[in-house]
């Protein structure tokens, strides 16, 4: 068995997500983006049972002044008699050196309220507390937008012209604080997850993703990632792009999760204390970057893996 069906084999037992069973997503969210070399760990037990996994992804970031490689941290799970013995931080320790060959300054990750002490805290490895993600239930302001061209993100659609001119500017616009870095080829791979079809909308200077989930049995358009087209500088209009979601899926509201500095998101924020699984965004310093003034000026849901 190799180590990435070993590491499948762990998330679905921790996670229960079928994502998760066989290799064909980690086959693609770790072999075939398109930035750097994955890293990826099989943490082992005395005996040489496989008891955790954990892998850091790179990623182009910019801001205002500078163009950098990050790695996002992803997938951290410890089977469950194994946890709470702070297994990840010498794997940490003798895997640092494949991260730093590979220039990234620092790293990043989404956790859940219950990992997040742990992560903040691991033997002085850990990460700062960059900020909570909050959750928006978005109904749409107008029936229906009369400016926004929706596409579904199928393999035809990621390899045609359109898609090619509609990503093609999406590097461009001003920025203060960091955002990822979304090329044509990078943002092609990440549309391209294994069985989801995103949608994509688009008006004359915004560029979103969305995906439609069923809660209770409704349809609920997920807001998954808004990028200003060209150089337009924000803040930008949301409303269109959340009118054109719901009306693509058929859903009577949208859901976003996180915060974008550049294109501003309004509706209904939920109480942390109704979240089934409160998210937190988590930051390692690798460089001189001081990881308590490190800021995103955009984090969305398509920035990190869940979606």
């Amino acid at each position: 068995m190799s180590d990435r069906d070993e590491a499948a084999r762990i998330l679905l037992h921790v996670m229960g997500d079928e994502r998760f069973r066989g290799t064909a997503y980690l086959d693609w969210l770790y072999g075939d983006q398109p930035v750097g070399t994955t890293v990826e760990v099989v943490v082992r037990d005395d005996s040489g049972r496989p008891v955790a996994h954990g892998a850091a992804i790179p990623q182009e970031l910019r801001c205002r002044d500078r163009e950098a490689r990050f790695v996002e941290i992803v997938n951290a799970a410890v089977i469950p008699n194994s946890q709470g013995q702070n297994i990840f931080a010498s794997e940490i320790l003798n895997h640092v050196p494949f991260v730093l060959a590979q220039n990234c300054i620092g790293g990043f990750g989404v956790t859940n309220e219950r990992s997040t002490v742990p992560g903040v805290s691991m033997d002085g490895l850990g990460a700062t507390l960059v900020r909570q993600l909050g959750v928006k239930v978005c109904p749409p302001t107008k029936l229906r937008s009369t400016t926004a061209l929706s596409y579904y993100a199928t393999p035809a659609f990621l390899d045609s012209d359109t898609f090619t001119d509609l990503t093609a500017d999406l590097d461009a616009y001003p920025t203060t604080d960091w955002v990822h870095r979304y090329r044509p080829e990078v943002l092609r791979w990440r549309l391209s997850r294994p069985n989801v079809t995103y949608a994509v909308h688009v008006t004359n200077n915004v560029f979103a993703v969305s995906l439609k989930v069923s809660a209770r049995g409704v349809p609920v358009a997920l807001l998954l990632k808004m990028i200003p087209r060209g150089a337009s500088r924000g803040p930008l209009p949301s409303r269109d792009i959340v009118a054109a979601a719901c009306q693509h899926h058929r859903a009577a509201m949208a859901i976003y999760a996180g915060f974008n500095a550049h294109i501003p998101v309004t509706g209904v924020e939920v109480p942390r204390k109704y979240l089934p699984k409160p998210l937190n965004l988590l930051f390692l310093t690798l460089s001189e970057l001081d990881a308590n003034e490190f800021r995103f000026d955009t984090f969305e849901f398509f920035d990190f893996d869940a979606f």
